[in-house]
């Protein structure tokens, strides 16, 4: 499942983020239909990922003293001394355990409250559940062309993103220098242009544009050459 936009990247993060939402969704269960069972299932959610986590950091951080004790071993440092060999960490007994997927149920879970009827941008906030706005400068937008050859035609494949469509040329080593072959809303196309009369082998080259409302936008792509020969 692919994880929502509005929970961290960071493992460290998500720590902060399910708290956060864990917390504050005892707030609001009753309102947003939430049942306790449901309830008790997130704090537990919450409580195991929060120790693994730490788990995780206290010997992260055992196991770079024991590097740094280990280099002082090889090889003197100044007056510093070893000492005691570092002892390893003691730690608090785990809460219970829980099934895998903690972020895909609670994804699920805040799915479902944004359907709640009582459920509000206001609460969505505090929750830490809205989605950042995502702001792309179409001045900077540049396609990327990948070229497969199929029985020895140039298969051009490339990737939308937000654009409508992209505006092709090529150029057939004939020259004509480039010229426009088509505007695309799928991303690919595949070139039978046949070989120059008398020609076995050439080069071909191509590049393209992003459309957005009918209109260029950003920057030409990079010059994509292929080899093409006459099967």
């Amino acid at each position: 499942m692919s994880q929502a936009k509005f929970i961290p990247t960071s493992d460290s993060d998500k720590v902060v983020w399910l708290n956060n939402f864990t917390t504050k969704m005892s707030l609001y269960a009753t309102p947003l239909g939430v049942t306790t069972a449901e309830l008790t299932a997130l704090q537990k959610d919450n409580a195991y990922f929060s120790y693994l986590i730490s788990m995780m950091e206290v010997y992260r951080q055992n196991l770079l003293n024991l590097a740094g004790y280990k280099n002082m071993l090889k090889r003197a440092v100044g007056q510093q001394h070893i000492g005691a060999l570092p002892a390893l960490p003691t730690l608090p007994a785990a809460p219970p355990a829980v099934s895998e997927g903690v972020f895909d149920r609670v994804s699920k879970l805040v799915a479902r409250i944004k359907a709640s009827l009582n459920y509000s941008d206001n609460i969505g906030s505090d929750l830490g559940v809205i989605s950042p706005t995502e702001t792309i400068d179409v001045t900077t937008m540049q396609p990327e062309i990948k070229i497969n050859l199929e029985v020895g035609k140039p298969h051009l494949k490339w990737k939308k993103g937000y654009s409508d469509a992209i505006d092709l040329y090529g150029d057939h080593n004939d020259g004509q220098g480039f010229v426009f072959i088509g505007r695309f809303t799928r991303n690919e196309y595949l070139d039978i242009t046949p070989l120059a009369t008398g020609k076995v082998f050439d080069e071909w080259s191509y590049k393209a544009i992003y459309v957005i409302a009918d209109v260029q936008v950003g920057l030409y792509s990079k010059v994509t050459s292929v080899d093409v020969k006459k099967m």
